[in-house]
């Protein structure tokens, strides 16, 4: 099959992986820095020493959110830490400023024993470098000091619904409000929840909670303008209004990253592709760790055969999240797109590994052996059953559809019988007769078997035409030879004869004259009668 042609039969990417909006990991941003110590009334003991003395503001005693006074040196370590964290929030996060972020938090522990936010804040440190068992050892240990600690809970909640365990999320977002009604993270992350499932009206209520407990909460704007980004598709004017809330996000926070990749989404709802993907560029630049911004952009760059920047991104959000399948399997399509086979069929196979029945996978891997390989039989017959598996398991969900369609979908080119050409062509159009990838493959394996069969004839033909030309210059050749044998036989034979001398050779031929002579002599009596 012409290469060019098995290319444009097209790669189905809305099929692969759709535009990620996140699960709103960066709400630990905001909630994280610094408003969970509150000031109670009172003052310090007279005889206490100073590392048990409390640390005060405007003359009240400041108390952890489970009650405890805080300590002054514990909130002198408390301070610095937080004021690392954030500088290293700027900065980009590092395994080794993890490490001293953790290690610093600690230090404040060590200063108050039980103090749930540096408790907390140490979790929260290691999750910014993707250590999420130990982040998750800390926010237990934090609610084991509080369980009404409305952060630590959501934390473990964030986690449930990053793997799809949506009731146990949606359980500890609950009982994180119904233990801490002004808990802002666990009203936004119930609203994600609900905008899933379609439920616009209570999520922008729950949303509109979160504001009002705090007006300034970006984790809040950021999924208000997903919300409206989500019905569009039903009122067009929702985008308008998604817009205003990025603005006014931008406006609390200029370097608030999220917002600028929700931004970009927006613009490609409306086809500004060069805009969004402007927008989600900035998303990376102010986070070099969003994943969603890296998928994003990654999809943007696919859909313009940009393979090599598609690669680029979607390996940097495998380092990520090194068990995303969605990542996994762009990087697949995008090491197809660059033609190197052998790492996208390597990527096939870990994507098939990380969720061995998604369908997207096999489908794709239909696509790299009938349209990138070398169009053998046997490269087909594999694609076609990779195919077979694909339907298998597509079964008859609505969002394959379109690939089963274009997998499954007959012509009857009868109709067309006896046409050749632009004829053939118009006819094909006129009954919409686009024949599927199993049709093709069949079409086109049982054209190159017959191919096969007609150059075996040939081959026996020239074999036997050979045989035949072989034969004639054998023959040929025993001619030449005995043309030869009887030309030096009679040469061999001249040679022998001796030759007569010319005076002997004059005589004997005088009898014959003489002969000839007489008998003249006789017939001229005879004319004339003597």
């Amino acid at each position: 099959m012409d290469k060019n042609k098995r290319m444009r039969i097209g790669v189905r990417l809305k099929l692969i992986i759709g535009v990620r909006a996140g699960l709103l990991l960066a709400c630990f941003v905001t909630m994280a820095l610094g408003s969970s110590l509150i000031e109670g009334c009172g003052g310090a003991s007279a005889g206490s020493v100073e590392s048990a003395a409390p640390a005060t503001a405007n003359g009240k005693v400041i108390r952890t959110a489970g009650g405890k006074t805080v300590t002054q040196v514990a909130h002198e370590r408390w301070l610095e830490a937080l004021k690392t964290f954030k500088s290293f929030e700027k900065q980009g996060w590092t395994n080794e400023r993890c490490d001293k972020a953790a290690s610093m938090f600690e230090e404040a522990i060590d200063a108050q024993k039980g103090f749930t936010e540096a408790i907390y804040m140490v979790g929260l440190s290691h999750q910014r470098c993707g250590r999420i068992q130990q982040a998750l050892g800390f926010y237990n240990r934090a609610l084991r000091e509080n369980s009404k600690f409305c952060k630590a809970r959501v934390g473990i909640g964030v986690d449930h619904l990053n793997n799809s365990r949506e009731s146990a999320a949606m359980s500890e977002f609950t009982t994180a409000i119904r233990n801490d009604p002004r808990c802002a993270e666990a009203y936004v992350n119930i609203a994600i929840i609900q905008r899933r499932k379609g439920d616009n009206a209570e999520a922008l209520n729950n949303l509109r909670r979160a504001l009002a407990i705090d007006a300034q909460y970006l984790p809040a704007f950021n999924e208000m303008a997903l919300l409206y980004t989500s019905q569009a598709h039903e009122d067009e004017k929702k985008l308008d209004l998604a817009e205003v809330v990025c603005n006014q996000a931008q406006k609390i926070d200029a370097s608030y990253a999220p917002i600028y990749n929700t931004w970009g989404l927006i613009d490609l709802k409306r086809n500004k592709i060069i805009e969004a993907a402007a927008k989600f560029k900035k998303a990376l630049t102010l986070d070099p760790k969003m994943f969603e911004a890296y998928m994003n952009f990654a999809q943007i760059t696919l859909g313009f055969r940009g393979y090599q920047d598609a690669k680029s991104a979607y390996t940097k959000a495998l380092e990520l999240q090194p068990n995303s399948f969605e990542a996994q399997i762009g990087l697949a399509i995008a090491l197809r797109g660059l033609e190197e086979k052998d790492q996208a069929l390597a990527a096939y196979k870990k994507a098939s590994q990380l969720a061995p029945n998604r369908p997207e996978t096999y489908y794709n891997l239909g696509v790299l052996y009938q349209d990138f390989m070398n169009g053998t039989p046997e490269e087909m017959n594999k694609a076609d059953d990779f195919y077979d598996k694909f339907l298998a398991l597509a079964g008859g969900r609505e969002v394959y559809e379109a690939a089963v369609d274009e997998v499954t979908r007959k012509c009857d080119r009868e109709k067309c019988k006896g046409k050749e050409g632009k004829k053939k062509e118009r006819c094909l159009r006129k009954f919409k007769c686009v024949a599927g990838r199993k049709q093709v493959i069949t079409e086109y394996v049982s054209a190159l078997r017959e191919m096969e069969v007609m150059e075996r004839e040939r081959a026996t033909m020239e074999r036997e035409q050979a045989k035949q030309e072989a034969e004639r210059k054998k023959q040929e050749e025993e001619m030449k030879k005995q043309e030869a044998a009887d030309k030096s036989k009679t040469d061999s034979t001249k040679a022998e004869t001796p030759v007569e001398e010319p005076a002997k050779a004059e005589k004997a031929d005088k009898p014959k004259k003489k002969k000839v002579s007489s008998q003249k002599k006789s017939d001229d009596k005879l004319l004339w009668g003597e």
